[in-house]
């Protein structure tokens, strides 16, 4: 790398002038006036030497002048022997005592020469071979629209995946959806009074009239738990095959391909065993019916893990997940979530839990968050309706794309 070779030619010529260098720092000036790289290392050490910072500046810049091949800069030759072949244009010294560093022409057409030739190859390497990564992202929920919020988590997703798997890693790739839940009672109730309507539009209406209906909702929700009621199970089935089979559609065109998909119904339920295992060890308390966890004295806040009606929330289904993940991959070297960061002080204590009760998959666990897709008028929100769809964002660029072909 050429940053390397900067540096390495600037450790020669303080060793030239006796000067031990410590560590040095390059930038990428945000002028591009200031050079491609910029070192304030004269600034650190004339501070040391009780030197004047600009003069050390020229006096490093001499050394390595001064010993080029010619004038132009295009071989720099130290006392070591140190080749430095036509990558540097010039060096100045700027303002204080700034050195930079002009990178030459050939130096990128040589770069770009390197890429083309590589082709899909380039950037690989092996920095990670041997371990194996676990990266879960996209995490839509069944009964809910697909939305450009879950395209943005997936664009990531996939990125992050692609980086590891270009440093040699092993990545399996996993995706976590809210199969049972409030969501789907409110969208199952919908369905049931509006049966014309698509999936998304019952779970709009369901979540517009919920207030009203609160008590019926909240009773759908706990038969949809617990599979108590054969003619809600058949619809709730129903629902969740076309909402599946629709993602996948959606990740056919994204060309992404899941190596898992984990399930509130399923995985998420373990969950309610470890909060009752590490009740009793002192890791949650009951707190007015429900369970709770108490972050205060990790300067965090409280979270309810069992709610008075004895059922789990996320942060439980989050447990049997984790634990899910490290079952079904024992020699995962890293477990990485991707969510959007509204999601930050959830994971915290998710995290600091797990700490509690799984340590080692609570190191290997990393949480990477980004920011929210928002609308110039606010947020979006798939309860309001207010959104704009994954396929439909799709479809527009593919017909974007199609009229292009034709000019």
């Amino acid at each position: 790398m050429i940053a390397k070779k900067i540096k390495e030619i600037l450790v020669a010529a303080l060793k030239n002038l006796e000067i031990e260098a410590g560590e040095i720092v390059l930038e990428h000036p945000a002028d591009l006036a200031n050079g491609d790289y910029s070192t304030n290392i004269a600034l650190v050490l004339a501070k040391q030497l009780k030197e004047k910072p600009r003069e050390l500046a020229e006096n490093i810049t001499r050394e390595i002048n001064g010993k080029s091949a010619n004038n132009k800069g295009e071989a720099f030759v130290l006392n070591e022997g140190l080749a430095f072949l036509g990558f540097v244009e010039r060096i100045e010294v700027a303002g204080a005592g700034f050195i930079n560093f002009y990178l030459s022409p050939e130096f990128f057409a040589s770069q770009i020469a390197e890429i083309i030739s590589k082709g899909d190859n380039f950037g690989k390497n092996q920095t990670l071979a041997g371990k194996k990564v676990m990266v879960e992202y996209t995490d839509p929920n069944p009964f809910k629209e697909f939305h450009i919020g879950h395209l943005m988590s997936n664009a990531i997703g996939e990125a992050i995946a692609r980086l590891y798997e270009a440093s040699g890693a092993k990545v399996v790739r996993a995706c976590w959806q809210g199969d049972v839940g409030l969501h789907v009672a409110k969208a199952i109730w919908g369905k049931l009074k509006k049966p014309n309507a698509n999936w998304g539009e019952a779970y709009v209406f369901g979540t517009q009239n919920y207030n009203e209906n609160k008590t019926e909702i909240d009773e759908l929700n706990k038969k949809i738990f617990v599979q108590s009621d054969s003619e809600i199970n058949k619809i709730y089935n129903e629902g969740r095959q076309w909402s599946l089979s629709h993602f996948e559609e959606i990740y056919k065109k994204l060309d992404t391909k899941f190596d898992y998909n984990f399930f509130e119904s399923k995985e998420g339920r373990e969950g309610e065993k470890i909060v009752a295992e590490f009740l009793k060890k002192g890791v949650f308390e009951k707190s007015e019916g429900a369970i709770v966890f108490r972050g205060e004295k990790y300067d965090l806040h409280t979270r309810v893990f069992i709610t008075s009606q004895g059922l789990p929330t996320y942060e439980t289904k989050e447990l049997g997940l984790n634990k899910a993940k490290f079952e079904a991959e024992p020699d995962l070297a890293q477990s990485i979530i991707i969510t959007a960061n509204e999601q930050d002080d959830y994971f915290r204590v998710v995290l600091k839990v797990m700490e509690q009760i799984y340590p080692l998959i609570a190191e290997k666990t990393k949480h990477i968050s980004h920011g929210m897709l928002r609308f110039a008028s606010g947020k979006m929100s798939s309860r309001m309706g207010n959104v704009i769809t994954g396929e439909s964002l799709i479809g527009t660029m593919e017909n974007l794309a199609a009229e292009k072909i034709k000019d």
